[in-house]
Order: C-alpha cells, then sequence, then structure tokens
C-alpha cells in the first residue's frame, strides 16, 4: 500500500480519536447550552474554535520538523496545561456570576430597580465584549493542540515536501470536522438531558462548574502523574 495512503488514514484516525476527548466539545457545547445557541451557531463557533486549534498544531508540527519534536513537544504540553488552567478559570467566572444572578441580588429596594451583583460585569462579558459570543472560550479550546500530529509529521518527513503538506490537510479537516459535528451532537444531547425546568433555571451555573472540570481533568493528570500525556 502507499505510504501516502497509509499516512493519510493514520492521520484521520487520530484525528478522529482525538477529538472525542472531552476538553474538545463539551466546554464549547455547554456554554452554547446556557447561551441559547442554535445547531446552527454551535457549528459556525466551533469551526472557528477548530481553525485556531489545528493551525496551533500545525505551527508546533513545523517546529517539530524544522528545530526539535522534544521543544515541540514541551511547547505542546505547555499550550495544552494553560488551555486547562484558563478553562478553569473561565469556568469559575462564569458560574459565580451566573450563581450570583440567580441570588436575585437585583430586587427592587424602594421602588428601584437595582442591577444584581456583577451584572455589569456580566453584560461586558456577554453581550457587550466578545466572550458573549464564545470568543474566550474558542480561544481557550484552541490554544491546546493536538499531540497526534507530531509523530505522523516526522513519519511524514521521510516522504517529502507533498506527503507532509497532503497530511497537514488531512489531519486539519478530519479534527475540524470530527469537532464540529461532535459538538453539534453534544449541544443537542445536553439540552436533551436539561429541559427539565428545575436543571434549566440552574443551566448557566452548571456550565460554568461543567467547564471549570473540564479544566481539571486538562491539568490534573500532568501534575499529578507527570509522565502522563494527553493525544
Amino acid at each position: 500500500m502507499d505510504a501516502t495512503l497509509i499516512l493519510s488514514i493514520s492521520a484521520a484516525s487520530l484525528a478522529i480519536l482525538h477529538t472525542l476527548l472531552p476538553d474538545h466539545e463539551i466546554p464549547l457545547a455547554m456554554i452554547g447550552r446556557a447561551r441559547n445557541w442554535s445547531i446552527k451557531k454551535m457549528a459556525g463557533v466551533t469551526l472557528i474554535a477548530g481553525v485556531i486549534h489545528i493551525s496551533v498544531s500545525v505551527v508546533i508540527g513545523v517546529i517539530a520538523l524544522a528545530v526539535s519534536s522534544i521543544l515541540a513537544q514541551r511547547i505542546a504540553l505547555t499550550a495544552h496545561r494553560i488551555s486547562g488552567i484558563f478553562l478553569i478559570g473561565f469556568g469559575l467566572v462564569y458560574s459565580i456570576l451566573a450563581w450570583r444572578k440567580e441570588l436575585g441580588h437585583g430586587h427592587s429596594h424602594d421602588g428601584i430597580e437595582h442591577p444584581p451583583l456583577g451584572s455589569e460585569m456580566k453584560i461586558d462579558l456577554e453581550r457587550g465584549g466578545p466572550v458573549g459570543k464564545g470568543a474566550w472560550l474558542v480561544a481557550i479550546v484552541g490554544i491546546a493542540p493536538c499531540f497526534t500530529l507530531i509523530p505522523i509529521l516526522i513519519d511524514a518527513m521521510w516522504f517529502g515536501t507533498t506527503t507532509i503538506l497532503w497530511v497537514m490537510f488531512v489531519y486539519a479537516v478530519s479534527t475540524v470536522g470530527s469537532m464540529v459535528v461532535l459538538t453539534s451532537i453534544a449541544l443537542k444531547t445536553i439540552m436533551f438531558l436539561t429541559k427539565l425546568e428545575r436543571i434549566e433555571k440552574h443551566i448557566e451555573v452548571l456550565a460554568g462548574l461543567v467547564i471549570l472540570t473540564i479544566g481539571l481533568y486538562v491539568v490534573l493528570p500532568d501534575l499529578l502523574f507527570p509522565a502522563h500525556r494527553h493525544i
């Protein structure tokens, strides 16, 4: 069998498998559910996240080819940890703001309606600024690179530039396509699981806590087990 075909199949398979990890789709799907995004908007936001994700991965892959695979792996691991820390921070802030909103600090006093504590920040985050459109979460998910691209590119290096570029293309399309499909499925599933009114009224707090948990899932294994590596 042709080496380029084997590498292409391997690239597509690894791309699809690594997108099954929850940090690729659950954070976006949860924020999409909390903000009542349509499947179309969910797909569009995920597409942007996927493009950033694969772009960072390709840059690190090129570093592996041009400089050192060890250096590339260290950069990838650092970016992965930073993404996890940001997920923890984003989830914590989002859930706290949502919880404060639920407490109803904005009830009327002397006929004057006061905004909830932290509502100004919430408005900036969700409406006036890019975070309301998912930009921050897109960036956080996007900066976590794909470790599996590095060995595939190193194998492809022995078969020339054309093979390297083709493997990059196959990996990119497979990764972004899988993320869009899986995130849309995740959103539909979460919508079904949270349709009860008593769950739905706490959906924003739940979204923040789930995103925080995914961040812990990303960060803790590398801290507790240094030899561990995510794919």
